[in-house]
């Protein structure tokens, strides 16, 4: 036992220091192109730091066959990503980070419509109108509707991030592309790289501590695999690159909601989807995190939509509500 908490706490220190790293060069980078740090946080820096959810999801869905870890991983992941926004928002309160950013706001409602996708199936399973078996479609191969139209959404808030207009004001970079690039490249690969070996570690803790796939999907590797994004808030923050911190956030949930929808056409054998009409312990975990879920994504745009509040107390609510979510979730969950 001793022994897997020290793996896993080693590899979640590797992930945290790749990406630093990784941070480090994606601002570098929106100081050298007159590419928008929403496009680059959004699109660039969450597609890397949403690999560990990706691979963490692909190797327990595909390799363990325990979606249950897949589900757990990546809506666990979304609630704490923007609970990382929350905490980092507190943590440099006086920088009254939501008062600045003008992006996001086009994505976070696009998550918001996926939230409400992945909810609603599940809320008509539960009182018997709906089997999931009736909106699967078979081609040869098996996947569900609700996978192509996420997939679609996905696509759409790519086209909503590309809109975004370039804010470049963070000085010059001496660094060459050609550098960044490498840089960029090499510190991804270890990223994703420990984040394989974690998703191993976390299913053998969750054996020996007796836990459901769902919620140890949520907390271990659902905290771990977010590791990425919180080091790339925080170091953004404290960079005042505020556009590619929101961006990375609403970037990686936006892609973390597509990888279910990657999984189940990548195992294509069976409908994913099937487990949480089967288990109903694992639909009850899964639905508390979406509601969740879906809770502190309006509450982010309502953060995002308000007028400049002028006093800290009445800034920091959207953010205490989001920790207060999170801590219901925890509850709820022991």
């Amino acid at each position: 036992m001793v022994v897997l908490f020290a793996q896993y706490f080693l590899l979640a220190f590797v992930v945290i220091y790749a990406t630093s790293k990784l941070s480090y060069f994606v601002d570098e980078l929106d100081k050298k192109s007159s590419i928008s740090g929403a496009v680059l946080g959004g699109i660039l820096l969450a597609t890397v730091t949403s690999m560990p959810e990706f691979i963490t999801s692909i190797t327990s869905t595909v390799i363990l066959a325990k979606p249950g870890l897949a589900f757990g991983n990546v809506f666990g992941s979304n609630l704490f990503n923007i609970v990382i926004l929350a905490v980092a928002d507190l943590f440099f309160v006086k920088h009254l980070f939501f008062n600045k950013v003008k992006s996001g706001r086009k994505t976070n409602g696009l998550i918001i419509i996926m939230y409400v996708i992945f909810a609603l199936p599940l809320l008509l399973n539960k009182f018997g109108w709906l089997d999931y078996d009736t909106i699967g479609i078979s081609i040869g191969v098996t996947f569900n509707i609700i996978s192509l139209i996420i997939i679609i959404i996905y696509f759409l808030s790519i086209k909503s991030m590309n809109a975004e207009e370039s804010t470049n004001d963070n000085g010059e970079s001496a660094l060459s592309y050609k550098k960044i690039a490498i840089m960029f490249i090499l510190w991804s690969l270890v990223v994703i790289a420990s984040s394989y070996f974690v998703t191993i570690v976390t299913d053998n803790l969750a054996t020996e501590l007796n836990l459901s796939t769902s919620f140890a999907g949520a907390i271990f590797l659902g905290v771990a695999t977010s590791l990425p994004e919180l080091t790339a808030v925080m170091s953004l923050m404290k960079l005042k690159n505020y556009e590619a911190a929101l961006g990375n956030i609403v970037g990686s949930n936006v892609f973390n909601l597509t990888i279910i929808s990657v999984v189940d056409v990548v195992n294509y054998k069976e409908n994913i989807y099937d487990i949480l009409v089967t288990d109903i312990a694992l639909r009850e975990n899964i639905s508390l995190l979406l509601i969740l879920g879906l809770i502190n994504s309006i509450i982010l745009m309502i953060a995002l939509l308000r007028k400049k509040a002028l006093s800290i107390y009445t800034y920091i609510i959207p953010s205490i509500l989001i920790l207060i979510s999170y801590f219901i979730y925890i509850g709820l969950s022991l």
